[in-house]
């Protein structure tokens, strides 16, 4: 993806109004001496080399951090390098976190923020603190801050709604309580009984309970103590029984936020058509696959998957998210909407 020279321009602009500060000379010029003092500096086969090298890591803390720090201080200068591709990630925030603060920032006071695909868009669900007359007074100013919002990141496949939080009944919030503590209780007697349980989710009619061992007799003697502690305690439900791989639960923890990246600029630009996203966290590799609404026929199909495939391997192979995510390997799957692999 190239800078245009409009971008260039306002880019040097900027940069010609900030001065970096005089300490960032001072850590440069230590740089510099440390250099100098190496062992290797001095045999002359790779003086020089050595030297243009100080001398460019040098370049790079200096603009490095006089651009990020200028784009957190300066709006403008924030602005100009959310343009330029996978260097705006570093100052990426994600998209409901902008959506909270911009609220609160307004003045009100958000239940939570919902974000799902429907249909073949990106949906937003706004809940706010207040009553439905409030919510739909104020409906409108909200849709006017949020859509502003989205569309300044260049989003366009999105749908909003904003309502009200119901109050929960007493009845409800008592029957959830007691589900709660139901779940803990039989967590703490299995665990004191020697089972290894990582979680319980009282919650449903079918009381869950998470294991990390895939063996069918232990299973079956997890369930049976569990059953038998549910009906000592008057409170008979029906169990499962859920292995939960302790390792893939790790590998996922670290790809979330890249998954969240990935998540939120397909969904929200029409031009990809992206239906869905799903992953596989296995120890060899994780599996991406993008679900699109493409058809393998249409003469634009071949130019918006190489597109996607750049973008997405381009952002998982740049040094900041290859250390978050451990370097670990990766495929990625592009199917159409009848889930048969696109060429590209």
């Amino acid at each position: 993806m190239k800078i245009d020279e409009s971008l260039k321009k306002e880019i040097k602009e900027e940069m010609e109004k900030i001065q970096a500060p005089s300490s960032m000379y001072e850590f440069a010029k230590n740089i510099k001496e440390e250099s100098e003092k190496r062992p290797d500096f001095e045999k002359s086969t790779g003086r020089k080399r050595g030297w243009w090298k100080s001398q460019f890591v040098v370049a790079a803390v200096i603009s490095f951090v006089v651009l990020t720090g200028s784009a957190f201080l300066n709006p403008t200068m924030a602005e100009v390098v959310s343009k330029i591709p996978y260097l705006g990630q570093v100052f990426h925030k994600p998209i409901h976190e902008v959506i909270a603060e911009e609220l609160e920032k307004e003045g009100y006071k958000t239940a939570g923020i919902g974000m799902g695909m429907w249909g073949q868009k990106a949906r937003f669900d706004i809940r706010l603190k207040g009553t439905e007359e409030y919510v739909k007074q104020e409906e409108d100013k909200i849709l006017t801050i949020l859509t502003k919002i989205l569309e300044k990141r260049g989003y366009d496949n999105f749908e909003l709604m904003v309502s009200d939080t119901k109050e929960v009944s007493p009845v409800l919030k008592e029957i959830g309580k007691q589900r709660e503590e139901l779940g803990e209780k039989l967590m703490k007697d299995l665990q004191g009984a020697g089972y290894p349980i990582m979680n319980v989710d009282a919650r449903r009619p079918v009381v869950e309970v998470y294991i990390p061992i895939a063996d069918e007799a232990k299973k079956v003697e997890i369930y049976k103590a569990a059953i038998e502690l549910l009906n000592a305690n008057d409170s008979p439900k029906q169990v499962q029984i859920i292995t939960r791989d302790v390792s893939e639960d790790g590998r996922k923890s670290k790809w979330i936020p890249a998954m969240s990246s990935i998540e939120e600029e397909f969904f929200l630009k029409k031009e990809y058509q992206v239906a869905d996203i799903r992953y596989s966290y296995k120890l060899e590799k994780v599996s991406i696959t993008i679900i699109t609404n493409m058809k393998s026929s249409d003469p634009e199909t071949k130019e918006t998957v190489n597109k996607i495939r750049k973008e997405i391997t381009e952002f998982l192979d740049s040094e900041e998210i290859k250390t978050k995510i451990e370097n670990q390997k990766y495929e990625l799957i592009v199917q159409d909407k009848n889930g048969n692999e696109l060429p590209f």
